[in-house]
């Protein structure tokens, strides 16, 4: 299956963040590849989950081409092949480990394959009457991502590039909203949220947030099973909760609360292969970006 990564719509979200899109042919495999140029460091590119196997060589040739500094490769399959002069990178651009669910079973048998406490946690918020919509709103989804950011020690503004993968993604974005069920608080502001995107075969859990009272009312729980259900209406065969605590990546050990959360709604842990660099520009190396 196409990647996330390699698809058009992603393209044109990269290009909206600053990334130039280079869509080649390397053997028998089309992919993107992503070219940034930093000042100072020269040009950056990342190849990432290309369909079939590209060859070291190859990308040496393409590199050369394009007079690129430093070249990452974040492999799509397990498969270890080996690219003479790559090593590991320190980190991953893309989660290098998820949990994909199998949409293609039915929806009492995902229910059933959860964890008991997450499975009731979807009960109790259907309870307790939390309303869940669909909006078409990603600033109020934004300002909803910053908030409860920023309540977890981020500081970092992603606001740009949340809007710019809404509007990348077009028809294949979805945005869901949690609402608490009191009167006063019912057409105010949401409690929680999801923003997910598409492939013609995939969803994707891209960001999600949660204000104080959207967790005590476990809205976060129900949103991510009434995405998980409008991925399977719309004929997804896979929800990809888009990364979980990796112990090969140390910056990931922050994910661990968030991985527990994940887990409890079943499916199968995915593991990829370690994220790859080649530097070809030795001042880059020396610098190890």
């Amino acid at each position: 299956m196409q990647d996330l990564r390699q698809t058009k719509e992603y393209a044109q979200y990269m290009q909206s963040i600053g990334w130039s899109v280079v869509r080649c042919q390397i053997s028998d495999t089309r992919c993107q590849i992503f070219v940034k140029k930093i000042p100072l460091f020269g040009t950056v590119a990342k190849l990432q989950r290309p369909l079939n196997t590209i060859t070291a060589k190859q990308l040496d040739s393409f590199s050369k081409k394009h007079k690129i500094s430093v070249l990452y490769v974040e492999r799509s399959s397990n498969v270890r092949s080996t690219f003479e002069g790559f090593s590991e990178a320190k980190s991953s651009f893309v989660p290098a480990k998820t949990i994909h669910i199998d949409l293609t079973k039915s929806e009492k048998k995902l229910l059933s394959e959860m964890k008991p406490k997450t499975r009731y946690n979807v009960g109790l918020s259907q309870k307790r009457n939390v309303i869940i919509k669909a909006s078409h709103n990603i600033n109020t989804f934004g300002g909803l991502w910053g908030k409860s950011a920023r309540g977890r020690g981020m500081f970092l503004p992603q606001i740009k590039e949340i809007s710019a993968l809404w509007r990348a993604f077009g028809n294949m974005a979805h945005i869901l909203l949690a609402y608490s069920p009191l009167p006063t608080t019912h057409y105010s502001q949401p409690v929680a949220g999801v923003l997910m995107v598409r492939t013609a075969t995939s969803a994707y859990y891209m960001y999600a947030a949660a204000t104080a009272e959207g967790k005590k009312l476990f809205a976060p729980t129900l949103l991510a099973w009434e995405a998980i259900r409008l991925a399977k209406k719309r004929k997804c065969k896979v929800f990809d909760f888009e990364g979980i605590y990796d112990e090969r990546y140390p910056s990931t050990k922050k994910w661990k609360g968030f991985t527990r959360f994940k887990e409890g709604f079943g499916g199968k842990i995915v593991t990829y292969p370690e994220t790859l660099v080649k530097y070809y520009n030795w001042f880059v190396k020396i610098l190890n970006i």
